[in-house]
């Protein structure tokens, strides 16, 4: 692990993941785990030096204009999608299958085999099926809003990933860092749900508003470390969602499910995504 790292700070990273402590830092006569980490990055012989963490940073903090327009064609392929009145099915597969591309590449991929990555996928797909063909579906309309939210999500990904792994650097150990990292976490939530409120208030209906929250915080749960978490999560939202409405009507069970379960991650997300192994390139 060491011998293949980018930087002392991917040490670090590598070092905490391991369970390796400030307190295991400071026996081993060091101030904190970044600082054992930059004597073992000295220490240890590197292997042929690697490319791709330098290319992927540099594509992940500037997108390209294919990145762009690979995040805005959800949001025209489900506009056209509302404007021919497709069926709902349709509609959910189109969004599906023009959102892959974007979601296999740039600040919001999931690192990782395709097992870590399918079942959070499938989840998903499975929830916005419900949505859009459940008792009391929501709009084309909506699901063109939600796919509009994907660029806005992405750029927030990128501008929290960025700036947490910059702030590894100045960082006096894991506590210090996670406690940096924390409030830029609330930021990027609370950016993704004010621009999703916004652009349903525009549609006129806040259907949806929990839907959106909850696949955004799944999926920075799955970019940084936590794939199987994410889609647990999602699984627990769609069973709630197709059984709650025996109970409630199927918009509040909607809202109720869908919320409880973005809390839920989100709250999970403020304990696991600050961590500094949850940042390695």
């Amino acid at each position: 692990m060491i011998a293949g790292a980018a930087d002392p700070w991917e040490v670090a990273a590598g070092l905490e993941a391991r369970g390796v402590t400030d307190v295991d830092a400071r026996r081993l006569r060091h101030r904190d785990v970044f600082g054992l980490a930059e004597e073992l990055f000295a220490r240890v012989p590197r292997t042929p030096p690697r490319s791709a963490p330098t290319s992927a940073t540099r594509t992940f903090v500037r997108p390209r204009p294919r990145d762009l327009a690979l995040h805005l064609l959800p949001a025209a392929a489900c506009t056209l999608a509302a404007a021919l009145h497709a069926p709902g099915a349709v509609a959910v597969a189109v969004l599906a299958g023009t959102a892959w591309p974007a979601l296999s590449r740039g600040p919001l991929r999931v690192p990782g085999r395709a097992a870590t990555r399918v079942p959070a996928a499938m989840c998903a797909v499975a929830l916005l099926a419900l949505a859009r063909c459940g008792p009391d579906p929501v709009g084309t309309g909506t699901l063109a809003v939600l796919a509009l939210t994907l660029l806005p999500a992405a750029a927030l990904a990128r501008w929290f990933a960025s700036s947490a792994r910059a702030q590894l650097a100045p960082s006096h150990g894991l506590a210090d860092f996670a406690d940096a990292v924390r409030p830029r976490l609330i930021a990027a939530l609370a950016g993704y749900a004010a621009t999703l409120l916004v652009l349903l208030a525009v549609l006129g209906s806040l259907r949806g508003s929990a839907v959106g929250a909850l696949l955004f915080a799944a999926r920075l749960l799955a970019v940084h470390g936590a794939p199987r978490t994410a889609a647990a999560g999602l699984a627990v939202a769609v069973a709630a969602q197709a059984l709650l409405p025996t109970l409630l009507p199927a918009g509040p069970a909607e809202a109720v499910a869908c919320g409880a379960a973005a809390l839920v991650l989100a709250a999970h997300s403020l304990h696991l995504v600050p961590r500094a192994s949850a940042h390695r390139i």
